[in-house]
């Protein structure tokens, strides 16, 4: 699909014209990246876009109504597998914490697909989603907000660029603050007070500097809000409190199976969810439900689903197995699944589906064939990997600085697009993105960059 228009081309032309200095260039940068470095948005040696990715509006809901069919299907083929959220659990291999706060309440767990964001990959122009996440710990909505105030500074509704009255900015702050109301409406609960809760005291990424945009977005709205680290959170048979103040709802910006990283007590939390005086979100379930097992149990059970629902998981979900020493049907014909990662290997991607933010992630094409063998033997062993059909992106067009301060160029990149989902809803698309097209694994970490995406 070309990613392209003659709008972002004239806007691109422009900066890059003699009128644009590279000083200014270089300050465009600058300013994104200094803005954003309380925020593993970027890897140090990653680039900076220059300005929002564009996507056509079709796309964008088109990438909305495939991502929310899937995550049905993800719930429809959890219910078949699994009696209960603790019998999916042990089968998806999901490693409980020392807090554990996994239930079989349905009233708690009824949140659990309220908040996403799939990984998409355009290719072929054909939207394919490639891991879903699940739950409020979604890397995206807060640097999204801030790059889209950025950007909005630097092209105003008079800058030279580009007419950007043109462009829908979605608003995912709104949608996510939307989300936690219609919960804590739900418990009964008409005016809550929400607890953030981050893992740092000081400035620095997970402190209340930079869940600055959130607290804010709830407190214009009418809704007391505040910072918290769950060290400091207090709870008995009547409520949980925060400084003596009473918590309703509590928005984790982490994963549960994280916590001990940063020596978090999580059993205020736990405490609260058995006397029932305050919700979570997102519940532990969805940590469950957001194992990439559960995509190849979806891709599996494609063949006994109805017709319309074969086809898309077809068209839509790239062909995924557990890497396990098995039998498959690939293209329809039937084969060891060892030989046929062996055999194709440039076609197939090794994930754990375990882990997230790309770490583990082999891909076949960028590995040489005695490596991929090892590192394909070497996931049987671990039992916690799947296999996954690789698609290449199709190019993303944009002008990146490789470093701020230096020169910058239009390249074509490899991107990986996240829409966030708020109870369905389009709050806005992440987009991570590399220097390169060639690149087969697009993560920040791993030497990309976040930015985000306007629709035209």
């Amino acid at each position: 699909m070309k990613l392209y228009s003659q709008f972002a081309q004239s806007w691109d032309e422009k900066i890059m014209s003699r009128r644009t200095s590279e000083q200014q260039r270089a300050d465009i940068a600058q300013g994104l990246d200094e803005r954003l470095c309380t925020s593993a948005y970027r890897h140090p040696k990653g680039p900076i876009p220059l300005r929002p990715a564009l996507l056509p509006r079709h796309v964008a809901v088109e990438m909305r109504d495939v991502s929310v069919r899937l995550l049905g299907l993800v719930r429809k083929i959890s219910s078949i597998v699994a009696r209960d959220i603790f019998e999916l659990a042990d089968l998806v291999g999901y490693r409980r914490p020392g807090v554990c706060m996994l239930t079989d309440d349905a009233a708690w767990n009824a949140s659990a697909f309220q908040m996403a964001r799939p990984d998409i990959v355009l290719s072929g122009g054909v939207v394919r989603v490639v891991e879903c996440n699940i739950g409020s710990a979604l890397a995206g909505p807060q640097q999204v907000t801030r790059i889209d105030r950025y950007f909005r500074e630097v092209y105003g509704a008079t800058n030279p660029y580009a007419d950007t009255t043109r462009l829908w900015i979605p608003e995912v702050m709104r949608l996510r603050r939307e989300v936690v109301l219609g919960v804590a409406r739900s418990r009964g609960v008409r005016r809550p007070s929400v607890a953030v809760l981050g893992w740092d005291r000081g400035t620095d990424y997970g402190s209340a500097r930079f869940y600055d945009d959130v607290i804010r977005d709830f407190q214009r709205s009418g809704v007391p809000c505040e910072f918290a680290i769950p060290d400091d959170l207090v709870s008995d048979q009547s409520a949980l409190s925060h400084e003596g103040r009473r918590i309703d709802v509590v928005l984790r910006m982490f994963l549960t199976g994280d916590a001990h990283k940063a020596n978090l007590d999580m059993s205020p939390l736990r405490d609260a969810m058995h006397a029932d005086t305050a919700i979570t979100l997102s519940p532990d379930a969805a940590d469950v439900y957001s194992s990439k097992k559960l995509l190849a149990y979806v891709s599996e059970a494609a063949d006994d689903l109805p017709s319309n629902d074969r086809e898309f998981i077809r068209r839509h979900l790239p062909w995924t197995r557990l890497l396990t020493d098995s039998k498959v049907s690939f293209e329809g014909k039937p084969q060891g699944l060892l030989d046929l990662l062996i055999r194709e290997r440039e076609r197939f991607l090794i994930k754990p589906s375990d882990q997230h933010g790309g770490a583990g992630i082999t891909a076949g094409v960028d590995t040489d064939p005695h490596a991929w063998e090892d590192a394909v033997e070497s996931a049987l062993r671990n039992g916690s990997y799947i296999a996954q059909e690789f698609f290449r992106p199709d190019a993303l067009t944009i002008p990146l600085s490789r470093k701020a301060g230096e020169s910058v160029d239009v390249v074509q990149a490899a991107p990986v697009f996240g829409p966030m989902l708020m109870a369905g809803e389009l709050g806005g698309v992440l987009v991570r993105l590399t220097d390169s097209r060639d690149t087969a694994v697009v993560n920040a970490v791993g030497g990309g960059v976040m930015n985000t995406c306007w629709i035209m």
